[in-house]
């Protein structure tokens, strides 16, 4: 068992804490000869007319998020005015994960939620009718990394996590596929790592205190537990065939999506258009993190960020079923493309 370290176990806490989408105006008419008329007055000049999109069904929205930098793009289409502009009043509601998000959708609590594609993926399998809207974000190297204690000796060597315990946010999620990916690349079978739930806030501190050896955190998580644990990475995510990985989305019932298309639509544009931004604008993007965590700016600017999205393709959605199934982590015979509502 490793040794707690209490003096910087509150600074760990505290960073973990905040990880729980030109027409001209008419000519004058010439005359028979080709030449302009004489008696002709010019035309007074139009506005360009601008493409009119169905108004939305419902304008007041509650999105379910979580305080990760994953739905950067949902506070900056709020505060840049991209919810306004399509008719949209969107209130942000912290959730604990997409799993947690779910009942909440069922139950009419959210509208729409921002969660990990397996969630979402075997809630449809047991019955649940979801339908994936837009997509969120895929993982880059450096944005997940499984991490241990400096003096762990798992530095660079992720088959050493044979025989260790290792935390994972849920289990039978996205984290659990990086993990079988991280062990079956180095040689180790899954049944041979014990792989233990622990919350993202609760993280830091199980690694300190020895009850776990590995965790698998996104950011804040990896730049704060190098910081304040020196902690070093065993493997990182998102790497190989998991490269560029679909890690989450947004999503509504399918009697939602039913009878609030023109809402559903507007909704992805606004994300589309702020995920363009965020991947573009990187002050912009660490100046919205700062608006609804309270990490320290000179934090903000060191993390690694994911790749934004908006649109979501039939085959993106696919990826992520077909790993699962390779793992045997869901069944075969769910038809992904009947659950993504294209063409927004």
């Amino acid at each position: 068992m490793m040794t707690s370290h209490p003096p910087r176990l509150l600074a760990v806490a505290m960073v973990f804490l905040l990880v729980l989408v030109a027409c001209a105006g008419p000519a004058a008419t010439p005359s028979p000869t080709g030449a302009p008329s004489p008696t002709a007055t010019p035309a007074a000049p139009t506005a360009t007319p601008q493409p009119t999109m169905a108004q939305p069904e419902i304008s007041e929205l509650r999105v379910g998020v979580i305080p990760i930098v994953d739905v950067a793009p949902v506070h900056l289409a709020i505060n840049e005015g991209l919810f306004a502009a399509e008719g949209l009043t969107v209130t942000a509601e912290n959730m604990a994960g997409g799993a947690a998000a779910i009942p909440a959708l069922q139950g009419g609590d959210l509208h729409i939620a921002f969660g990990a594609w397996p969630s979402f993926l075997v809630a449809n399998q047991q019955g649940i009718e979801l339908r994936a809207v837009a997509d969120g974000v895929s993982g880059r190297e450096g944005f997940t990394e499984f991490l241990a204690l400096p003096d762990s000796g798992l530095e660079g060597n992720p088959a050493g996590m044979a025989g260790k315990t290792v935390a994972l946010n849920t289990l039978g999620n996205v984290g659990e596929l990086a993990l079988r990916y991280a062990l079956r690349e180095a040689g180790v079978d899954y049944s041979q790592v014990t792989a233990l739930e622990v919350p993202f806030p609760e993280m830091g501190a199980a690694l300190d205190s020895g009850n776990v050896h590995v965790i698998w955190t996104p950011e804040p998580g990896v730049t704060g537990s190098k910081t304040n644990l020196g902690a070093v990475t065993v493997a990182p995510s998102y790497v190989g065939d998991m490269e560029n990985f679909p890690v989450a989305g947004y999503f509504v019932t399918r009697e939602f999506a039913e009878q609030n298309p023109n809402t559903v639509a507007a909704f992805v544009r606004a994300v589309e258009a702020a995920s363009q931004m965020a991947n573009e604008d990187s002050e912009l993007l660490h100046e919205v993190v700062g608006t609804y965590t309270t990490l320290p700016p000179p934090l903000i600017a060191q993390l690694s960020y994911p790749e934004y999205h908006g649109a979501l393709e039939v085959a993106t959605l696919q990826r992520v079923y077909d790993l699962l199934v390779e793992f045997e982590m869901i069944q075969e015979g769910l038809d992904v493309g009947s659950l993504v509502l294209t063409g927004n």
